[in-house]
C-alpha cells in the first residue's frame, strides 16, 4: 500500500466530505481537508511499512509539516495526522503532536499519544468509530491487540 492508496481508501470508506488538496504555495498544508456537521479540519496522512522493531519511529514528517499543524491549532483549527502501518493497522494523532512525532519517538509513545488506532482488518463499526475520533465525538478509543506491540 502506498500514500495514494491509503487516500483511496479512507476516502471510500470513512463518510466524510473529503478533498485532496495538492498545495505546491503553503508549504507544510496536509493532504486533506475534510468537512462534516461537526466541524471541519485537515488531515495529514502518512503511510509507513511498518513499526520498527526497536528504537525510534519514523513517519516522514518535515519540518513545514509540523510548523504547519502546530499554528493552524495554535489559532483553533483542527488538525490530524492518519497513520496507516503497512497492512497491520492506523494510528489517528493530534496535529499539535507532530513535531514529537517528527523528531522520533518510541512505538509505545506513538500509540500514547493516539487519539484512536486499530490494529487488524477494519470493518464498518471501525470505519464509524474513526469518523467519531476525527470529530472529537469520542474518548481516546480503540486500543486494539496488537497496538502497542
Amino acid at each position: 500500500m502506498s500514500e495514494k492508496n491509503f487516500w483511496n481508501l479512507i476516502r471510500n470508506n470513512l463518510g466524510l466530505k473529503m478533498y485532496r488538496v495538492e498545495n505546491r504555495v503553503a508549504s507544510g498544508m496536509p493532504d486533506v481537508h475534510y468537512v462534516s456537521d461537526k466541524g471541519s479540519g485537515w488531515i495529514e496522512l502518512k503511510y509507513v511499512p511498518e513499526f520498527p522493531r526497536k528504537g525510534r519511529f519514523k513517519s516522514g514528517i518535515r519540518p513545514s509539516q509540523w510548523l504547519w499543524h502546530e499554528t493552524y491549532q495554535r489559532h483553533g483549527g483542527k488538525s490530524w495526522l492518519l497513520i496507516r502501518v503497512g497492512r497491520r493497522g492506523v494510528v489517528l494523532v493530534k496535529g499539535d503532536h507532530s513535531r514529537e512525532i517528527a523528531k522520533g519517538i518510541s512505538v509505545h509513545d506513538v500509540i500514547e499519544k493516539a487519539e484512536w488506532s486499530h490494529m487488524g482488518n477494519f470493518d464498518s463499526k471501525d470505519w464509524d468509530n474513526l469518523k467519531g475520533a476525527i470529530n472529537e465525538q469520542n474518548e481516546k478509543t480503540s486500543r486494539d491487540s496488537g497496538a502497542s506491540e
